[in-house]
């Protein structure tokens, strides 16, 4: 369970977020939406306790999750001078895990063959490197993944595929699924429930066919009128649907 409660963010004085409150468990399913600059990524960071020093909070927040974490740039999180299995020892230590074989390192489940291990990461591709970040999440047993924008430098193949392997993960393994995005029809595909983030306030949440068919707030309703474009997408209608 993450739960937050009159949950505030300063950083040099200036508020971030206003006084959020939610509470997302650990088999749910939910997206987080939102132009740039909305406070997405700085939500998940305070989740995960990686935020930096000089900023404040105020309010409560609650986790008692194991957390995987799926990035946008893949690249940047990688060490250039480590091959792939240095990383994936150094994760597993890090949690504990490091006795765990290496056929449970969650390869086989996004697709990619074991000897990619000793590879290193300006070796790879893209979409393969977001692959493996998938399988360092999912080697650790998390109990909730949070993925920030993790298609937003695929193309749109790219973007079909990893969205559909993590779709088909999570309904798997069970682990609950934070999907950060500024994409409407993606946060459809991806979540049960969306959270509408603007300026640092959850303007509106709720079940995601009710956000997309009725949303209460002004903004929601621009959201769903400037994706209408999408609509025929690769990855299905507002309704989350997947082709």
């Amino acid at each position: 369970m993450i739960s937050l409660q009159d949950f505030s963010l300063f950083a040099h004085k200036k508020q971030i977020l206003h006084h959020l409150n939610l509470n997302l468990k650990s088999n749910q399913r939910v997206a987080l939406l939102g132009e740039s600059g909305s406070g997405k990524s700085l939500l998940a960071r305070a989740i995960l306790g990686l935020l930096p020093q000089d900023f404040t909070s105020s309010g409560t927040l609650q986790s008692d999750e194991r957390f995987g974490v799926i990035l946008q740039n893949p690249a940047s999180c990688f060490d250039s001078i480590f091959t792939l299995r240095q990383h994936f020892l150094e994760t597993l230590k890090a949690h504990h895990l490091n006795t765990l074989k290496e056929d449970s390192w969650g390869l086989k489940e996004v697709g990619l063959n074991p000897n990619i291990l000793d590879s290193y990461p300006f070796e790879l591709s893209g979409g393969t490197l977001q692959r493996l970040m998938i399988a360092l999440s999912i080697c650790i047993q998390p109990s909730f993944i949070i993925a920030d924008e993790m298609t937003s430098n695929l193309d749109c193949l790219g973007t079909l595929q990893i969205s559909n392997l993590l779709l088909s993960l999570q309904k798997k393994m069970g682990f609950g699924l934070l999907f950060i995005t500024h994409d409407l029809s993606l946060a459809a595909k991806m979540a049960e429930t969306i959270i509408v983030l603007h300026q640092g306030i959850i303007i509106e949440q709720g079940d995601k066919n009710q956000i997309l068919t009725n949303p209460k707030h002004p903004k929601t309703q621009e959201l769903l009128r400037e994706n209408q474009k999408l609509l025929n997408t690769p990855w299905g209608d507002f309704r989350g649907k997947i082709t």
